[in-house]
């Protein structure tokens, strides 16, 4: 596409030196990953302004530089100056790509949690009934069949590449993209010039408010996915909105929407509810009522293999979204009975140990909360925990994960959990510092141990038949991020090594089993 074509597209663009008939063939906004004839967009940042990595984009090739103010390059280099570098990026890599959000059936999923989960539910159940689905999630990108890591490190990654993974989906016979959008996505213009169909809510709790400020600021950033249904489509599909009843946040992003809003619930009233909800060490079972169909009302009954009530509530949101887009309840019932937990979202570590071993994302109170609560509710023995905090995020939630983890575990052990820049064992003592209260103490009822590899394996060691380890906050990652180094990490792989040293193997299990409940 050439330069000139891309800036009819971009609000406010101005050609500030070079030949508007500059063919451009992609675009970036991290110089290290510039491409020959790509577009570079200098964006400013918190920590760096890419104004500085101007010279490095144009030896790597850049044939087109985008940014607000002046910027030194070359006679031969287009320079564009725009009001906003972020909105730039996202209009000129829309351009770029054909505006691939406005041939599909796009579907945000925005929430403090559930969303990755209800993403990969709503993907299984369009896919029962016939549709072809593309996602990208925390976890990983499927573009028509084919599953890989999301390695940016980012729940939604920055514009350009959200644009570039709507187009191969495109290009790959797509027919629904379910895109699982974050606050900060939503405030830092990511999902700028997505056309979306439907947005599904799934619920509130404090967190980015290192970021947001306010909870009320973080909740207004999630109503921003609603608002947008109200800018103009000429798709021919109706829009609609899928929020939670049990969350009180739903009528925040009902008021911020311009089309139907439909509800889900277990609790409250709502469009979709679930009755008769039974959890336990296998799973759940409920039956799903619905009103939002032509039938006028249907009632099926659904058993689901993935762990705790909170996961009700997302195969209720996923069931919603989907009777939307055309699936059946029996759709429903046939995608829970064989849908595998997500990668690092209550995933259960089986090597023939007689306790269950859970590896789960929970990094906020009410996510380790839920958890807890879902664990304890099978539990006949111990229920332990190993957990910890980000660093440089919500250092509030440090003493509430204390709390949480001090009233519903038995026993648990603050490790480390991407520090960051910050030092860990601060950290670590925030945390204490909410367990202290409840009247939990140090070495009795919990360790400080910031070896999260020790943490595991003295956990793991004391188990006996009956018990539940809890290994909570890293899910799916596969690094631990300290200073600026990402170490290798995955807390699956760490506990299936512990549980090896431990004598345990699934190909033997019996026996192994046998002697540790005897021991």
């Amino acid at each position: 596409m050439q330069l000139h074509d891309i800036l009819a597209q971009v609000p406010g663009a101005r050609l500030d030196q070079g030949d508007p008939a500059t063919s451009v063939t992609g675009i970036g906004h991290d110089s290290r990953g510039i491409r020959p004839g790509d577009l570079f967009v200098a964006m400013p940042g918190s920590q760096h302004d890419a104004r500085h990595f101007v010279p490095q984009a144009i030896e790597r090739g850049a044939v087109a530089v985008l940014a607000e103010s002046t910027v030194d390059a070359p006679s031969e280099c287009a320079v564009v100056l725009v009001p906003s570098a972020r909105a730039a990026l996202a209009d000129a890599a829309a351009a770029l790509h054909g505006q691939p959000s406005r041939k599909l059936r796009l579907v945000g999923v925005t929430g403090t949690d559930g969303k990755t989960s209800t993403t990969r539910l709503l993907a299984a159940i369009l896919e029962q009934a016939g549709r072809r689905v593309g996602w990208l999630t925390t976890v990983d990108v499927n573009v028509g069949g084919r599953l890989r890591p999301n390695d940016l490190h980012h729940t939604t990654p920055e514009a350009d590449r959200v644009q570039e993974v709507l187009a191969e989906m495109v290009a790959a016979g797509v027919e629904v993209a379910i895109l699982e959008t974050s606050s900060h996505a939503l405030s830092l213009d990511r999902v700028r010039n997505c056309a979306f169909d439907l947005a599904i809510f799934t619920n509130l709790s404090a967190e980015h408010l290192n970021f947001h400020g306010t909870l009320a600021d973080y909740r207004l950033a999630k109503a921003r996915l609603f608002e947008m249904l109200g800018e103009p489509s000429h798709k021919p599909w109706p829009r609609a909105g899928v929020v939670n009843a049990d969350d009180a946040a739903s009528d925040t992003m009902r008021a911020h929407s311009p089309v139907r809003v439909l509800s889900y619930g277990i609790d409250a009233p709502a469009d979709v509810m679930a009755r008769e909800v039974h959890v336990d060490g296998s799973g759940a079972a409920f039956a799903l009522e619905s009103g939002t169909l032509d039938s006028g009302g249907v009632a099926v009954h659904v058993r689901t293999p993935l762990l705790g009530r909170f996961n009700v509530s997302n195969w209720l949101a996923a069931a919603t979204a989907a009777f939307e887009l055309g699936a059946t309840p029996d759709d429903v019932v046939a995608a829970a009975a064989t849908l595998a937990p997500v990668t690092g979202r209550m995933e259960r570590i089986e090597r023939g140990q007689p306790f269950l071993v859970v590896v789960d994302f929970a990094h906020t109170p009410q996510a380790l909360e839920n958890a807890l609560r879902a664990l304890r509710s099978h539990t006949s023995g111990r229920l332990t925990t190993v957990f910890g905090h980000a660093g440089e995020r919500d250092p509030a939630s440090r003493p509430a994960m204390g709390r949480v983890a001090a009233e519903l575990s038995d026993f648990f052990v603050i490790s480390m959990d991407d520090p960051l820049h910050e030092d860990p064992a601060e950290i670590a003592r925030a945390i204490a510092a909410g367990a202290t209260p409840t009247g939990k103490t140090e070495g009795r009822d919990f360790a400080i141990d910031l070896d999260r590899a020790s943490a595991i394996r003295a956990l793991l060691g004391r188990a006996r038949a009956g018990d539940t380890v809890l290994l909570a906050g890293k899910g799916h990652e596969r690094r631990m991020v300290v200073g600026h180094e990402r170490r290798p990490w995955n807390d699956r792989e760490e506990a299936e090594a512990a549980l090896a040293e431990l004598g345990f193997d699934s190909d033997n299990s019996a026996a192994r089993g046998g002697r540790l409940a005897a021991g």
